[in-house]
């Protein structure tokens, strides 16, 4: 377990990591949330939260996608794991040896929980954000979710 000194370091660094990508206006908005969480205005300007809990080395968004029912999670599921295939580039693939991602859903709110096996809390963030960038950007966009998008996040079908 970190001291104390070691753990605020993480969280801190986390945050500095997101204030640069706040900077260069990935976020719409950022802030330091309530204890070692961060809450950033993003995709779909919607707020998403961050958490960072150096005890346990994980970083997690408890709400990635809302709503979304059995079908579509096993989907998410499924491209979460094509993340670390050697089909992907090797700059946008997520390295198992670094890096433990899973899913999880309640109550059809699905997060990712990112587990840091290497003490690269950097290298975590960032795949971490850039998995949830391509969430919106790929698998929302060229799967079959155009319904998904409309419904819940209250979208113009004549602006997509």
């Amino acid at each position: 377990m970190p001291t104390k000194a070691a753990a605020a370091d993480r969280v801190e660094q986390v945050g500095r990591i997101l204030q640069d990508y706040a900077d260069r206006a990935v976020f719409r908005g950022f802030s330091p949330g309530r204890k070692n969480s961060y809450k950033l205005l993003w995709h779909r300007d919607r707020f998403f939260e961050l958490h960072v809990n150096p005890r346990t080395r994980t970083l997690r968004f408890p709400t990635v996608l809302p709503q979304v029912e059995a079908a579509m999670y096993r989907d998410f599921q499924q491209f979460v794991a094509s993340r670390t295939s050697s089909d992907v580039p090797e700059h946008r693939r997520i390295d198992t040896n670094k890096l433990r991602v899973r899913c999880g859903n309640r109550a059809g709110n699905v997060s990712l929980t990112a587990t840091v096996l290497d003490e690269d809390y950097e290298y975590a963030t960032r795949k971490l954000i850039h998995l949830v960038h391509e969430t919106y950007v790929a698998f929302l966009m060229d799967g079959p979710y155009y319904e998904y998008m409309v419904e819940v996040f209250d979208l113009d079908p004549d602006h997509m």
